[in-house]
């Protein structure tokens, strides 16, 4: 532990964020994990799904990665939502939706995405990682957080730090849509057509009756078919901020060399505050909850304890 203390540096930038600096050369690579406090219980009403969406958006690049001409690109996208916006509020109307006019818009906002995706240049960043000997790049998200990881050559550390810090200063709303089809249907892979993710979220569903945990992670159907890239951004501006953050390096680095590329790059993030934390206890549970699912399957039983 002393040895492992040794090799440890922890530093706040100015803006907020926590970087962690370890030590470790026993081959000439590193690896890091950019953790974000927010997962599905940060979620608002209506909202399912978004801290999972932003993992999926990462990966679509920044201004300068991913596009063919972000001006013209950004132009485009802007289009893609005014149109969705218009189509949204034609389509939650209680009394009087119009149909006619509801396909005429799903159309125009359909359009819209498909001339905006001929400006995209697909999987350019994750093309960028590979190229020099990039592995693993992943991420994940949970009811408490999202983490962002791969690994690197020691050698391309300032790279690094480019292209994470890049992606973590305002996220461009890349194909979101299309990208918001895909989380729907890993909803409806994982989800729906699997008797056991079925049964998992009946039991959580069950297991919170206050607390947002009992909300899957994945999104419920009728969010993942309603949210807005405007939506999303207001999430990002909230829960993206570098004081909700931290990011550890680990691997063949020298904290005295790597910090001040660090300094450089993540300090150009905007700074924000630490959102709220969760004000909602779940109330104590005074008798046992079962759910009894039928199903097509294999019997299957889970069972549950608050700790």
């Amino acid at each position: 532990l002393a040895s492992f203390e040794k090799r440890t540096t922890v530093k706040v930038l100015p803006n907020g964020l926590t970087v962690i600096v370890i030590e470790r050369p026993v081959a000439p690579v590193f690896s890091y994990f950019t953790h974000v406090d927010v997962g599905g219980a940060q979620e608002a009403m209506g909202q399912t799904g978004m801290a999972h969406m932003f993992e999926h958006m990462a990966f679509k690049g920044t201004d300068r990665i991913g596009t063919k001409n972000y001006p013209q690109e950004k132009v485009a996208i802007d289009k893609v939502e005014k149109a969705y916006l218009a189509y949204d509020a034609e389509r939650r109307k209680p009394v009087g939706r119009d149909d006619k006019k509801l396909a005429e818009l799903e159309k125009a906002w359909k359009d819209a995405y498909e001339a905006a995706d001929k400006l995209v240049t697909p999987n350019e960043f994750g093309e960028i990682i590979d190229r020099v000997g990039g592995v693993g790049l992943n991420a994940f998200t949970n009811s408490d957080e999202t983490g962002y990881f791969f690994s690197f050559p020691s050698n391309r550390f300032e790279l690094w730090a480019y292209l994470e810090s890049e992606r973590g200063k305002r996220p461009v709303m890349r194909q979101f849509y299309q990208e918001r089809d895909v989380v729907n249907e890993e909803r409806r892979m994982r989800t729906d057509s699997n008797p056991i993710g079925r049964m998992l979220e009946q039991l959580l569903a069950a297991a919170f009756t206050a607390h947002p945990y009992g909300r899957p992670v994945v999104g419920w159907p009728s969010d993942l078919e309603t949210w807005s890239a405007s939506d999303a951004l207001k999430f990002w501006e909230v829960y993206y901020v570098p004081a909700n953050k931290c990011i550890a390096v680990a691997g063949d680095v020298k904290a005295s060399e790597v910090l001040p590329v660090i300094e450089s790059y993540f300090g150009r993030l905007p700074k924000g505050p630490k959102p709220p934390p969760l004000t909602t206890i779940e109330p104590e549970q005074f008798a046992e909850r079962t759910v009894v699912m039928k199903d097509s399957s294999q019997p299957v039983y889970l069972e549950g304890y608050h700790r």
